[in-house]
This record gives structure tokens, sequence and C-alpha cells, in this order.
């Protein structure tokens, strides 16, 4: 099922699948450097839900003919998953599985923690092998459903075989070589958007506004979460 951009209910999936305490989503209230300040320290990853617009799908085009001749793509071992079509609209779950499994040299999952199951399980799968045995994962699955239908969802949740919907998630995380990484389901790879130069959260931010928001610039609708140190900035 689909995935509200709300903290709840990130932090609900998250809190089932193995995000240990002392983490969680919290919502970021905006790009400008005073709002970015507002957000707890460390942020291990960021999930960004963006509208499915014609200019923003234009410039995926034109980033996806990079990819496809090597450029831009992300060389280190990432955990990557293809969202497959019998997913359905559950790119919220892909892009939380994202930003967990891929932040796990700093957040420390427990070892019987289903995401950290599933990850070793499956660490020398292609990322098409690792979407289908995704549609199996029933203690991945489970939990994303619940976290979906909850009460904390403030909109209805849309059917699993629905028509597409009109937004999409992505994952962007600090990876252990020290660059700002996209992992998109729906992409071909995770895509390098360079190495963090001041900090994970603003080198992010900086590229959420070159790669999404100036390609619509005058559409509203993106919406940013970040897998944050609970608590206090640090």
């Amino acid at each position: 099922l689909a995935l509200e951009s709300n903290p709840k209910v990130f932090n609900d999936f998250g809190q089932h699948i193995g995000v240990p305490d002392g983490w969680e989503f919290v919502d970021v209230l905006g790009l400008d450097a005073e709002l970015l300040e507002l957000v707890p320290q460390p942020v291990a990853a960021l999930v960004l839900l963006f509208p499915c617009t014609a200019k923003i799908y234009a410039a995926r085009k034109s980033e996806d003919d990079e990819l496809r001749i090597g450029r831009r793509r992300s060389s280190e071992a990432l955990f990557f998953v293809r969202q497959v079509p019998d997913f359905g609209n559950a790119c919220g779950t892909i892009a939380c599985l994202h930003a967990v499994s891929n932040a796990r040299h700093v957040l420390g999952l427990a070892e019987d923690a289903p995401l950290e199951k599933f990850v070793r399980d499956h660490a020398r799968d292609e990322p098409e092998t690792r979407g289908r045995a995704l549609l199996e994962a029933d203690a991945l699955k489970a939990p994303s459903d619940a976290a979906a239908a909850g009460v904390d969802a403030q909109t209805a949740c849309p059917p699993r075989d629905g028509p597409p919907l009109d937004h999409h998630f992505c994952a962007f995380v600090h990876t252990p070589g020290g660059h700002v990484v996209e992992l998109d389901g729906t992409k071909r790879c995770a895509v390098d958007h360079g190495p963090v130069r001041e900090t994970f959260l603003a080198d992010a931010a900086a590229a959420v506004r070159r790669w999404f928001v100036a390609a619509d610039p005058d559409i509203n609708g993106f919406a940013l979460l970040a897998l944050a140190r609970a608590g206090p900035a640090v």
C-alpha cells in the first residue's frame, strides 16, 4: 500500500523493520539554510516526495541518457531495489527501505531486525531479484501495509493495484564513501550527486533543488523527511 509522507507513518514502519531507538523520521520544513538548521543532527538519509510533472520527467529522461552511458552512476556497493510492476503504488515503502538499508553503517540495525535479515539474504542479488523477493517478504510488507492504513495516516490510503499516483518517492543517503546518492526503484541505478562537502543535509538539499525543484520551479507538492538522530540538535 502507498505510504503517506508523514513522519508518524514512516516511524511506525521504520520501528517495525529495525530502525533502532534514538533515530526517527522528521519533517524538513524547507530547503533554505535557516529551515535546515531546525533539523536534528546527524542526518543519515532523506526521503523525498515529488510531483510527477511533465517537466520533472523530462529532466529524468535527460538524466537517464547520462546513466545509460555510465555517467553519474554510483560506484559504491549499495543496496538498490528495483520497483517491480507487481509492487503497485508502494514507492514510499521502497524509498524507506532504501533510506534505512543504506544507512546501516550509521544506524547499526540489530542482527534479527527484519530489514537487516532481508539485506543479508539478498546482498548478492541483482536489483530486479531483490524487488521480486520483496513481493514475498511478509516481514517487510505487513508492517508497511499496517503503517499505510494506520490511525496516523491523514489521507485515505489508495488501493495497491489502483491507477498510478501523481507523486513519487525516492531516497537520498550519506554513503559509507561520503557521497550523496539518490536511490529510486524506478531508475536504472543509484545516482551519485557528488561528495559531501558541507553537511549531508545541506548537500542533499542542494541536489533536491538542482535536480527536482529547478526542473519545474512553479509547481508545489514537494515534501521531505529526514532520518535523523532523535532529540535536540547536537
